[in-house]
């Protein structure tokens, strides 16, 4: 026998086929594609050499599942078609090759790049199962060209890596030449040294280009993660509050509606849809949502007077919730909680019972959650107010009816220390209150920060330190201060004007590293332009994005460590998460390429709308009730289980069912039914009546008193038993009054509740005796 190239039967056409990778296997011996990392693979040598140099042959064992080994020559032929097909059959208990753990790469985040052109040198993916083509014999020569196809990949990564790096050299030359003919220049015309800017672009240089360069190894956090982005429709309305847990697993929306929305990135798809959704108090807006610093609860403020704490599951219950002041004490000092609606709220960065928040009654409250619960429902008093001043410094809020109050719209703890705690007013001041013992007056004012209300405040942390603070306001500026001069007269370290503000709820966030801020622009005019979010530097404040946002306004911006993501919330009610896919981590990298699971067809979330019932109809009005009023969940709950053939229902024993189920309990209750009904002489106890007490009333007067009368039937012929009932005369006139047609549920005559039409005829009660 000889192994031909030519293939003259099934059999051997079938080994090539399991032996080629177009049957989705790769030969793993002698000549097939190395593989280093995996560690199951036999040694592929088939021949060893002696030390006197004469080479001696090793079996070559057939494997079933990948066919006959590579033969690399005439000779290795003619020595497997020697060996014994007992030797050719010893790879029978081979399991084959194993089969490969699908991964998600890189290339899925192509789809949401924000230039959504096509990206260059993407290869196109291959079908898997079997493809047709030329039919291969030798496994030997697919093995070599893959090697071959692999190196050319690595010449060509090389050779790119070196035009990159020559490239980057000769562009720090030129830089370099170029800042030496600037300082020569400036040297001879002894002008005032300038800044060094950074070259504008060139009209035809794609802006997106610069962002889409892959960063060096241990470099990604330098990279601005805006290169990609991913929507998600959250609500309907403006988002006002977006909240995150400290290792970014869980993100809670808030919105105008007053409605929250609970997301866990881990078990998202590219469906994009909430697990929890809730409405912490009807018909309030939601102004802040924060994580305490653990994760395991969430700090709601919505637009009443009461804060309320949530776990992290959603559930619609709260677990505590602050209580309310009392309004007509003049003193905020003197109430244990706020008097007014709610505008701000925050958990401390360390504490993990203590929160933050601040009012219309111009102050802002701390809160402790191991405080002593006050009043009848035993809610939380506040353990320390820190009062806002006006420029009477006078505290008297600024809801209704205050003509020259303030009230703080927006709060801050400093991130590194929380010794500060921030201040944003409505006449535009920001007050500073320092960590003591106990708060009274602000310690640092800036009256002049603003000329409109301060919608935001956050700090820049670079390290352990956050010594600059920035402000967003209504005047359409924002100004960065530093903490250590907080004064009217040394002014803000800079200011960055024309960012036109369109609502209150306008925010900012800094990264998590301190090298940039973050906030948004409304066009000036509806409809004149678009909204765009602006990223500047924070070593010379200098603008190095401007990202396009269309019609839909920015409102509310996070920027969390553990993701290094850009979440940004918008007046449509869309969150959207700026990211990169080098230096992003978990979040929308989650779900980005994750299909969802596809739905049931019986699947009670899309059940629509019910069906339309006519409520003057009785017969339409007892099909209402039998719907339970209208629910539709439960409506197609029962339809599913009409629907469901494999169901047996539940009978109850009786004579003529012969398929209940039976037990010792059941087979004794049937058995005491039987004896009672031969005493009584009753014929159909094996059938269930709806009312007992007709089933007896039926025999009483044909029977007699059978069972009691026969013990006086000799000593007391004639019955001297009363039977009758005392009825006192109260009584007498209640049933009096209850006569007539009226609703004993609702007391109106005309009802819809219950026909009780047949109440007014008067019925006489039948006697036993």
């Amino acid at each position: 026998r000889t192994y031909r190239a030519a293939m003259d039967s099934d059999e051997e056409e079938m080994k090539a086929l399991r032996s080629s990778t177009r049957y989705g296997g790769a030969p793993k011996r002698g000549g097939g594609k190395a593989d280093d990392d995996d560690e199951d693979d036999e040694a592929p040598p088939a021949t060893t050499t002696t030390a006197g140099g004469s080479s001696s042959s090793t079996p070559m064992v057939d494997d079933p599942m990948r066919g006959p080994p590579p033969l690399k020559s005439k000779e290795e032929a003619e020595d497997y078609a020697a060996q014994d097909p007992m030797t050719q059959m010893m790879g029978f208990m081979s399991f084959g090759k194993k089969k490969e753990s699908k991964s998600i790469g890189i290339e899925v985040h192509n789809s949401t790049l924000r230039n959504k052109g096509a990206v260059a040198g993407a290869a196109p993916e291959k079908k898997g199962g079997i493809q047709f083509g030329r039919r291969i014999t030798d496994p030997a020569s697919l093995a070599g060209a893959s090697k071959r196809a692999a190196r050319a990949q690595e010449d060509s990564i090389a050779a790119a890596t070196a035009a990159a790096a020559a490239a980057a050299a000769k562009a720090a030359a030129e830089e370099e030449a170029e800042e030496a003919a600037e300082a020569a220049a400036q040297q001879q015309s002894s002008s005032s040294s300038s800044s060094k800017r950074r070259p504008a672009p060139r009209e035809d240089e794609d802006e997106t280009m610069v962002d889409l360069v892959v960063p060096l190894p241990g470099q990604e956090a330098e990279v601005l993660p805006v290169t990609h982005e991913v929507a998600i429709q959250a609500h309907n309305k403006q988002v006002t509050a977006i909240g995150l847990d400290p290792k970014g697993v869980r993100m809670v929306v808030g919105c105008v509606s007053g409605e929250c929305k609970y997301y866990d990135f881990g078990g998202m798809s590219e469906e994009k849809a909430a697990f929890r959704s809730l409405e912490p108090v009807a018909d309030h807006m939601v102004q802040a949502t924060s994580f305490s610093t653990t994760g395991g609860m969430v700090l709601v403020v919505s637009s009443d007077s009461s804060a309320r704490l949530f776990d992290r599951d959603g559930s619609a219950k709260p677990i505590q919730q602050t209580v309310k002041g009392d309004m007509y004490v003049r003193d905020m000092q003197h109430t244990k909680g706020h008097t007014q609606m709610l505008t701000c709220g925050v958990w401390h960065p360390f504490a993990q019972e203590n929160w933050l928040t601040g009012s219309l009654d111009g102050t802002l409250r701390l809160w402790d959650i191991n405080a002593t619960p006050v009043g009848m429902l035993q809610q939380l008093p506040s353990v320390h107010v820190l009062k806002c001043l006006d420029k009477r410094n006078v505290c008297i809020g600024g809801g209704a009816g205050r003509s020259g109050g303030l009230y703080p719209s927006c709060c801050a703890y400093s991130p590194s220390d929380a010794k500060l705690i921030v201040g944003g007013c409505s006449d535009g001041s920001v007050q500073v209150f320092f960590e003591k013992a106990r708060y009274m007056k602000p310690d640092r004012i800036l009256r002049s920060a603003h000329t409109g209300l301060v919608t935001d405040v956050a700090f820049i942390q670079k390290g352990t330190q956050s010594q600059l603070l920035v402000t967003r306001s209504m005047d359409h500026t924002m100004k960065v201060w530093d903490t250590r001069m907080l004064s009217d007269a040394k002014g803000p370290v800079k200011t960055f004007d024309n960012l036109h503000c369109g609502s209150e709820k306008s925010g900012l966030a800094t990264s998590p590293c301190g090298r940039w801020i973050v906030t948004g622009t409304s066009p000036e005019k509806a409809g004149s332009g678009n909204s765009t979010v602006r990223v500047w530097e924070t070593e010379e404040f200098k603008n190095v994005s401007t990202i396009d946002f269309g019609k839909k306004m920015p409102t509310k911006f996070a920027w969390p460590k553990a993701l290094n993501q850009l979440i940004v919330g918008s007046s449509t009610g869309e969150v959207t998460m700026l990211y990169s896919p080098y230096s992003s981590k978990k979040g929308a990298m989650h779900f980005v390429g994750k299909r969802a699971k596809a739905k049931a067809d019986h699947d009670l979330g899309s059940a629509g709308s019910g069906p339309i019932f006519n409520m003057t109809d009785p017969e339409e009005i007892k099909k209402f009730y039998s719907t339970g009023h209208g629910n539709m969940q439960r409506i197609r709950r029962a339809e599913a289980r009409q629907a469901q053939k494999t169901m047996v229902p539940v009978r109850p024993p009786d004579k003529n069912n012969t398929q209940a189920a039976t037990s010792d309990s059941m087979a004794f209750a049937a058995l005491a039914l039987k004896n009672g009904a031969k005493i009584l002489n009753l014929n159909n106890a094996g059938q269930w009546e709806q009312d007992s007490q007709k089933a007896l009333l039926k025999y009483a007067n044909t029977q007699g008193d059978s069972l009691l009368g026969k013990a006086y039937e000799t000593s007391q012929p004639t019955q001297i038993l009363d039977w009758s009932v005392d009825e006192s005369e109260g009584d007498k006139r209640m049933q009096g009054r209850l006569g007539g047609d009226f609703c004993r549920k609702c007391g109106q005559k005309v009802c819809r509740c219950v026909d009780y039409s047949v109440w007014s005829q008067d019925k006489k009660k039948q006697r036993t005796s």
